[in-house]
Order: C-alpha cells, then sequence, then structure tokens
C-alpha cells in the first residue's frame, strides 16, 4: 500500500503545467510539487530541504517533505518531519495523515490507527483515513468494519479494491459485489484477474469467468487467463458455454494441452466420449513428457471399459515416461480388467519397486493375487506393509479383504477394517466391509450403523445397499429393507459380493495417496 500513497496524496495538489526541468521564475513548493509528480524526488528533497531550512515552521513544505521521502522509501525520515508540522501545529491535519500511513507501512498498526481516528475525530470524512482503517480491521478479519470504512473513502478505495470485495463477500454481501468489482477498468488486466480467483474461491464459478475473460483479452499472455476461464464455466456447470469458448481459444492459437485436458472434461459431462478421447489424445501429442494426460486419458478408457485404447495410450506414454509409477499402475489395472493376471503383476510390481512408500501396487497386488487363489501370499504380504505402515487405511482394508478370502480368524479381519474406518472415516469400503462382518456375527444394530455410512458415502454401491437391506429385514423394519432392495435393482446389482475388478477401479480413484488420510496425532 506504500508504493500507492503518493497518488493518494499528490490528488490534493494543482497539477503544475511547466516541465518539471523548468522551474525558473516558479516559487520553490509549486516546483517541487512538479518535480514529484514526475518522481523526481531526490531533486524534490533537494528542493524542500532548503525551502525548510528556510522556514523550519513552513507546514506545507514539511508535510512535502515528508511525502517526498516517503516516496522516495525513506519512512523514518519523512515521519520526523511529518512530526515536525504537528510539534509546529498539533491540528494539521495533513501531517497526521501522512504520518499514520507510514506508521501502516512500518507494521505500527496500533499507532497508526489512533492517529487514523484522530483525523476522523475532526474530519469524519477523511477518506484516506477511512481506507487505511479498513486496511488495518482487514489484516486482522474483522470484514464488517473494514468494509464500513472501505465505503466512506470510495474515491480512495481502488487501489485495494479487492480487499474491500472480499470483504463483502466474507460478510454475504454478495449481491454488492458488481458494482464494487464493477468498477474495474477492462484494461487493468492484473485486477481483472485477480477479481476472477477472489470470485473462484468464494465458489462463484460462473460470476468469474468473465474477468478471466477480461483479463485474457487484455493481457501479454493470455493462456493463463485462458485456462481459468474455462475452468470457472466447468466448475459452474455450464459444459456447453466451456466447449464453445475452448474452441475459440484453439482457434485463437491458445491450444496448450492443459487446455485440451480440460475440456476433455466438458465433453465428458455433455455425453461426447470421442470428443474427449480426441482432446486428451491431442493432449499428449502436444506435451509427451506430461503423465497427467495419459493417466487421465486411461481413467477414461477404464470407466468406459475401452481396455485396448487404454492399454495403446499407456504404451505410448510408458514410452516416453518409462519410469513412470502411475503409468505402470494403470497398465496393470487395464490388463487385470482383461483378466491377464500374471502380466497386471509385473506392471504392479514395478510400480511397487518405482514407489516403495506407495501403498496402492500392493493392494492391486494383493487383488491380483487372489484372483489368482494365492489368498495365503496376499495375506502374508499385506500383513507385513501394514506392521511397517499402521497408518494406512487402504493397505489396512485390504488386509481385512484377504483374511476373509483366505478364511481366516474373524477377528483379525475384523481389526483391520476397524482400523481403516479410524485411519479414514469417509472410506465407504471399510464401513460396508466392516457392517457385512458385524451383521454375520449378529450385531445388527453396529452392522446398521456402518452399512448406513457405507450407503450414505456411496450411494452407488449396490453392494452395502443390499448388506444394509439384509440388515433392516432381521430388526423387522420391512418397509426400509424393501427400500433398500428395490435401490439394488435399480443399480442392477443383487449379487452378494464384490466385482474384483470393480473394486480396483474404485480403489484407484479412492488411494492414489492413501497416506493423506491418517489419523490425527
Amino acid at each position: 500500500m506504500r508504493s500507492r500513497l503518493l497518488p493518494f496524496l499528490l490528488a490534493a495538489f494543482p497539477l503544475v503545467t511547466w516541465a518539471a526541468d523548468d522551474c525558473n521564475g516558479a516559487a520553490p513548493y509549486d516546483c517541487a510539487v512538479a518535480l514529484l509528480q514526475k518522481g523526481r524526488f531526490p531533486a524534490a528533497i533537494e528542493l524542500l530541504e532548503k525551502l525548510t531550512a528556510e522556514s523550519p515552521q513552513n507546514l506545507k513544505a514539511l508535510n512535502l517533505l515528508g511525502i517526498a521521502l516517503s516516496g522516495a522509501g525513506d519512512l523514518e525520515k519523512a515521519n520526523a518531519r511529518f512530526r515536525q508540522a504537528l510539534e509546529a501545529d498539533p491540528a494539521f491535519l495533513p501531517a497526521l495523515t501522512n504520518l499514520s500511513v507510514n506508521e501502516f507501512a512500518l507494521g505500527h498498526a496500533d499507532q497508526a490507527k489512533v492517529g487514523l481516528e484522530t483525523v476522523l475525530e475532526h474530519s469524519p470524512n477523511d477518506e484516506v483515513a477511512h481506507v487505511y482503517l479498513g486496511e488495518i480491521a482487514f489484516v486482522v478479519k474483522q470484514f464488517g468494519e473494514a468494509a464500513a470504512h472501505y465505503e466512506k473513502g470510495r474515491t480512495k478505495v481502488y487501489p485495494v479494491i479487492l480487499h474491500y470485495a472480499e470483504c463483502l463477500l466474507e460478510t454475504g454481501r454478495k449481491d454488492d459485489l458488481s458494482a464494487v468489482l464493477g468498477a474495474i477498468p477492462e484494461e487493468d488486466t492484473k485486477n481483472q484477474f485477480q477479481a476472477g480467483i477472489l470470485l473462484g474461491k468464494a465458489g462463484a464459478y460462473l460470476e468469474a469467468a468473465p474477468y478471466f475473460g477480461r483479463a485474457r483479452a487484455h493481457a501479454n499472455d493470455p493462456h493463463i487467463a485462458a485456462y481459468d476461464q474455462t475452468l470457472m464455466l466447468i466448475r459452474g456447470g455450464d459444459f456447453s458455454g466451456a466447449i464453445q469458448l475452448s474452441s475459440e481459444l484453439f482457434t485463437a492459437g491458445l491450444g496448450h494441452a492443459d487446455l485440451y485436458n480440460l475440456v476433455s472434461e466438458a465433453y465428458l459431462k455433455t455425453g461426447q466420449v470421442e470428443k474427449a478421447y480426441h482432446a486428451l489424445r491431442t493432449a499428449t501429442e502436444l506435451e509427451p513428457e506430461a503423465e497427467d494426460n495419459y493417466a487421465d486419458f486411461i481413467g477414461i478408457c477404464l470407466d468406459n471399459a475401452n481396455y485396448e485404447l487404454g492399454l495403446e495410450i499407456a504404451d505410448i506414454g510408458l514410452k516416453h515416461l518409462p519410469d513412470s509409477y502411475r503409468l505402470h499402475l494403470h497398465r496393470g489395472l487395464l490388463l487385470a480388467q482383461q483378466g491377464r493376471t500374471q502380466e497386471a503383476e509385473g506392471d504392479f510390481e514395478m510400480a511397487s519397486r518405482l514407489s516403495p512408500s506407495q501403498s496402492l501396487p500392493y493392494v492391486m497386488l494383493g487383488f491380483a493375487w487372489m484372483q489368482r487363489g494365492d489368498t495365503a501370499k496376499a495375506g502374508e504380504v499385506l500383513r507385513a506393509r501394514v506392521k511397517s505402515n499402521p497408518n494406512d487405511f487402504m493397505l489396512s482394508y485390504m488386509l481385512g479383504i484377504a483374511l476373509i478370502r483366505s478364511g481366516a480368524e474373524t477377528g483379525e479381519a475384523k481389526a483391520a477394517f476397524e482400523a481403516s474406518v479410524r485411519l479414514n472415516p469417509r472410506f465407504s469400503r471399510a464401513h460396508a466391509e466392516m457392517g457385512k462382518l458385524l451383521l454375520k456375527s449378529g450385531e445388527v444394530g453396529a452392522a446398521i450403523e456402518h452399512l448406513e455410512t457405507a450407503v450414505k458415502l456411496d450411494p452407488e454401491d449396490a453392494t452395502a445397499a443390499y448388506q444394509l437391506g439384509q440388515a433392516y429385514r432381521r430388526m423387522g423394519d420391512a418397509a426400509r429393507a424393501q427400500e433398500m432392495l428395490a435401490r439394488v435393482v435399480k443399480l442392477r446389482h443383487q449379487k452378494d459380493g464384490i466385482d474384483p475388478n470393480d473394486e480396483m477401479k474404485r480403489l484407484i480413484r479412492e488411494g492414489a495417496a492413501s497416506n493423506e488420510h491418517t489419523v490425527a496425532k
């Protein structure tokens, strides 16, 4: 804010029409004003030092010298001049205002506040004082108080207009934002862009998009603003608008890989899967070393059971990125979907070697071994991994699955699921398996609690819904049991059990970074 002080203060001085170098015949004070308006601080300071030495009680000259020193970055010397003026006349408000502003810039908020409030006692409509009091309140997150001050300093508030806007959002005055942010000139690229960020953070995505659009139109490098404008449209649910905008951007030469990747989401949301494929293929061609483009492409192939295309993309990606943990993991999953378990094992093992700290390769290996009938090996390896990494919810979950399938004592499996639920309470599958075990052991009430959580977290989990329906039936609640069973029918999945391939895809999504979910220490 200090760097914006001079425009505030020099506005009080009349604009001098002569050239700054030509002060012959002009009063020294007027010449100093002209020098300051041209940013020639050393020359202005030299002139004003002479003037104040000759007239030490000249309040206007002392004040102007303080402004010049502030502009030159020497706030302490500037404050000495403002204090000198106040010693001569304690009621000289310009010097008190400027001193307070400098105190704020120096981090002395308490002294600044006292001075600015004194200014308002004598001049209640002083806009500079209101703006800086707004800044002091903003820093300590007193948004309502800050907004009130900003409003009273409206004609001076532009340098901190985004703070004003943030206060309006924080105090629930979203409807007033248009008038405030609408004051930003279209060519002010920086503030247009920052306004878009502010609205995006507030969840006002569709309102944010035009600000990024205006920033893009006037930016030297429009790429970032173009991406953010498209992103806001997608987050706001205007998928058709995002697609139309991206087409315009591509035509304008803004066809960067990340934009093609982004618009693929809009194509998917509008059911245009082939166009999503095409967009992501273009992204991989534009940036063949960018892992995300391959991973996102493969994800769509998995969701649409297009395993052959997914394998093609995985192979292309691994030619460019042979040591990619994610691509080996995804290719293993694609192979597993085709029943090529042994080949899948190879990719999962490679992923585990490339990133030994990650749990997901071991989870996938556990699935592969169980599909092959080697549940004992799965249990042995997973038990060792859980012992070495007890805070990983997915490893604990997978150990429980392996123990159940191997016919081991259910107490250990129950403990594994309990650990998974504790480590990540939002992991629906652990709740579902815990509920299933409890139901089998006759603990119907506790089973219902876990199964209801599982269904709430994942409404499309037909297995959990089926188990919950059975639990309601055993409790004698026929109505809710029928409701759950109807849900199962609607989902076209009435079998008791888990499709391993579907479970693999689910866990890939859930656990790209399983260590993010740990018990709070």
